[in-house]
């Protein structure tokens, strides 16, 4: 933001404050439409602003010129100078008339943002043998997919490429492949990289021997029991993986342990054991 304030000689404070302002973000994204806003409050002539932008090598370029004998506040659309990484700039306000005049500067920061790519497997963990669906999407700064060229994207394990493509390109804003695990594969930790230029992007999955469990069991019971309670309440569940009920019989079994100061050999640690077909 840009703000400056004159006060001359004159016969009230009404008269003699004039105040101008521009606003626009401290960084802007290379090649961009920015905008900014600049407001004149309070003229007591016809005025001519200036915004200007100064870059490293000093040369000028002319955002906005507006001339007005009344106060104003409007928007200005612009477009952002293309730069390399980053750029600092100034930001040249000048505020010109017969008897006013008043020039301020601010730095503003021009910044290239790279796009984002990202890798995302089908599933975390596999089987050898297993076949590995992967994607490899790149997006601009403001998400939106892009037709991307991928130099090389590689599948590696601890030691070695064991799967490659080279100079491969997102069709429908999202490249989709896939590769087939050996049997033999060793378990571990590999590696989906993909390579746009000098940008190297990866993702990794673990390969495992993992065999799902048949069913599931789980138990609900509170979290705390009175000793004058009639009954205790336990639920016992068991399902398959697919979501059906499993028929069998459920062992459950409560202890109560002795309080830990308690010396009495006669007191011990009593359980209580129930069978029920679920």
């Amino acid at each position: 933001m840009i703000e400056s304030e004159a006060v001359e000689q004159c016969e009230s404070v009404q008269e003699c404050c004039r105040l101008f302002m521009v606003t626009l973000p401290a960084v802007i994204e290379s090649g961009s439409d920015a905008k900014l806003c600049a407001s004149l409050l309070k003229p007591q002539e016809s005025l001519t602003m200036t915004v200007s932008l100064l870059d490293d090598k000093n040369r000028t370029t002319q955002l906005v010129q507006q001339v007005s004998s009344r106060p104003f506040h409007r928007c200005f659309n612009f477009q952002a100078p293309r730069v390399d990484g980053e750029s600092v700039q100034m930001l040249k306000v000048e505020v010109q008339g017969r008897v006013f005049s008043a020039t301020e500067e601010r730095k503003v920061m021009f910044r290239r943002y790279l796009p984002l790519t990202f890798i995302q497997t089908d599933k975390p963990i596999y089987n050898p043998g297993q076949t590995v669906n992967f994607r490899v999407v790149t997006m601009d700064a403001t998400f939106v997919p892009l037709n991307q060229m991928y130099n090389l994207v590689a599948v590696e394990d601890n030691n070695n490429r064991i799967g490659q493509w080279t100079n491969v390109s997102s069709t429908g804003m999202i490249l989709q492949l896939s590769h087939e695990l050996n049997p033999e594969a060793q378990v571990g930790m590999y590696t989906l990289k993909a390579f746009i230029g000098d940008q190297m992007i990866s993702q990794g999955f673990e390969v495992k021997k993992y065999v799902l469990p048949k069913f599931d069991v789980t138990v609900n019971s509170p979290q705390m029991y009175s000793v004058a309670d009639v009954g205790l309440k336990v639920e016992a569940c068991a399902k398959y993986t697919y979501g059906q009920p499993v028929p069998g019989q459920v062992l459950v079994e409560l202890c109560r342990d002795p309080f830990p100061y308690v010396e009495d050999p006669g007191v011990t640690r009593r359980c209580l054991d129930k069978t029920t077909q679920v």
